[in-house]
């Protein structure tokens, strides 16, 4: 129960400072910052998570604000975004659940100083977001001129194993801080992945005695844990 207690220590903190040290701005352009007329701002929810834009895992994209949305700031052109949608829910007094969905993709091709909003239909209720687990869509909105333009099927099926945010299978992809244009061409949405399953045909199983040992630390803390401490963790390992 320690090492839990740790993780929501660590969590705590860490969501103090960032609410406390950074605005809802993360620039994906090399060099000094440009004025908003010079760029593309793409307008991102707090509840949406991006998986990969221009098929590239981006570095502190899903930093977490203490805000409603981010703001991303890159130079003009097109952007594929692939996002889906990602919230801890409280079911009762006592339990708590992350819902997400397989992503979505989001297409931006603006110029300098549009700002476009990635959005979607907001759920409601537990129900209404456990729906979207498997059927999500969205939309892109023109901020200038409220155009909006619906997302596409990605084809792809979100990993949603619990060791996922631990040992970073959710995303597969290098890393980068910076992201360029992609050149304008029909969209082809990638294939369909299966989904990840054990030696004994269970979804998101353990797949070396590594994360097998990982599931049983943690499993073992998770028993001992209280309540408020397994919502700590979950809360933590959401963002």
């Amino acid at each position: 129960m320690a090492l839990l207690r740790s993780f929501a220590l660590i969590a705590a903190a860490a969501f103090l400072l960032t609410a406390c040290s950074r605005s809802p701005v993360v620039q994906l352009y090399e060099g000094a910052k440009q004025p908003d007329s010079q760029v593309l701002t793409i307008r991102v929810p707090s509840d949406l998570e991006v998986f990969t834009i221009n098929g590239s895992e981006v570095d502190g994209v899903n930093t977490f604000f203490n805000t409603d949305h981010k703001d991303l700031k890159v130079t003009p052109g097109r952007y594929e975004i692939l996002a889906y949608y990602k919230r801890l829910w409280d079911l009762d007094a006592d339990s708590h659940e992350v819902m997400k969905s397989d992503p979505a993709l989001f297409v931006v091709d603006g110029k300098a100083g549009e700002v476009y909003r990635l959005d979607f239909e907001r759920p409601q209720n537990v129900t209404q977001a456990r729906a979207l687990e498997e059927d999500f869509s969205g939309w892109v909105e023109n901020m200038n001129s409220g155009e909006k333009t619906p997302s596409q099927a990605s084809g792809l099926v979100l990993n949603r194993g619990f060791l996922a945010p631990i040992t970073g299978t959710e995303v597969e992809t290098k890393g980068a801080s910076a992201v360029q244009p992609k050149a304008a061409e029909a969209v082809t949405p990638a294939p369909a992945a299966p989904k990840a399953s054990s030696a004994n045909g269970s979804e998101g199983g353990a797949s070396s005695s590594g994360q097998a040992s990982y599931l049983d630390t943690l499993k073992a803390q998770w028993n001992q844990a209280t309540q408020e401490e397994r919502r700590q963790f979950l809360q933590w390992i959401s963002q």
